[in-house]
């Protein structure tokens, strides 16, 4: 009887083993069919701003050094002279589609806008669910006093000088600012908010995983950010926040809850 090298026999098995490989293209299809298959599912719209009325009627303002007005064509923020983070006065529960146009108006190469998606107060220090009840203890936004004080996912982008987009979901109670706060998924170098050019800004809450979807002029970008390790959030009102020395303007703003 003949016995076989047990080296011929492993290097046999390697030589005729077939290789699976798993390219980054695969996934970002996979990524794109499921987003496509969220998109289409039954949404209810239940809140609609074009952004050319009083901003006031369904707003409000953290930031008393910000300044917020509207034209026939959109509303601008601007925090020139210090932070903002502009409110809506309703609040969102469950999951949620968030459409709007944005346009970077400023130059300044410094500073991020940030998305908020559903806060509430952690109940610390007075910092009760309802958001507007402690309004005066952000007069001037700082960033502290929403991730030591919120529980909310929020979504960075339009970031200088680096560009990128990255999620997080606070955590107040452990007090540890934003330690542990990210979301899986950071993108960087988008080269999507160079030209000041509008474009249209998709974005779904469903469970624990964030998709931003950005249609710019030259391209379409789709982002997923996961929460794998940290509580759900559930419901709250959403924010828009540009730090100092930015200009953004927005239009078509649309929130829908899923049936």
């Amino acid at each position: 009887m003949k016995f076989l090298n047990p080296t011929h026999i492993l290097l046999k098995s390697i030589l005729f083993c077939p290789l699976i490989v798993i390219h980054p293209a695969n996934a970002e299809k996979k990524n794109d069919s499921e987003f496509q298959r969220i998109q289409t599912q039954t949404w209810k719209e239940v809140f609609t701003d074009e952004c050319v009325g009083d901003w006031k009627k369904l707003w409000f303002l953290d930031g008393v050094k910000a300044k917020v007005t509207n034209s026939d064509e959109a509303m601008t923020i601007d925090t020139t002279n210090g932070y903002a983070v502009l409110w809506t006065k309703q609040s969102f529960e469950g999951d949620l589609r968030i459409e709007y146009d944005f346009r970077r108006v400023d130059q300044y190469n410094k500073g991020v806008n940030i998305i908020y998606i559903q806060a509430t107060g952690d109940g610390q220090n007075g910092c009760v669910e309802d958001i507007s009840k402690w309004s005066n203890k952000r007069n001037l936004a700082a960033m502290s006093d929403y991730f030591m004080n919120m529980h909310t996912y929020h979504i960075s982008y339009a970031a200088y000088p680096k560009d990128y987009i990255r999620g997080r979901r606070y955590l107040p109670n452990e007090n540890k600012r934003l330690k542990g706060t990210e979301l899986t998924g950071s993108f960087f170098n988008t080269g999507l908010f160079e030209d000041q050019q509008w474009m249209h800004i998709t974005i779904i809450k469903q469970a624990k995983d964030l998709w931003m979807e950005i249609q710019h002029p030259k391209k379409t970008q789709l982002f997923h950010l996961k929460n794998e390790d940290k509580p759900a959030v559930q419901k709250g009102r959403i924010g828009l926040r540009l730090m100092p020395g930015r200009l953004s303007q927005f239009k078509n703003f649309i929130v829908s809850t899923a049936k």
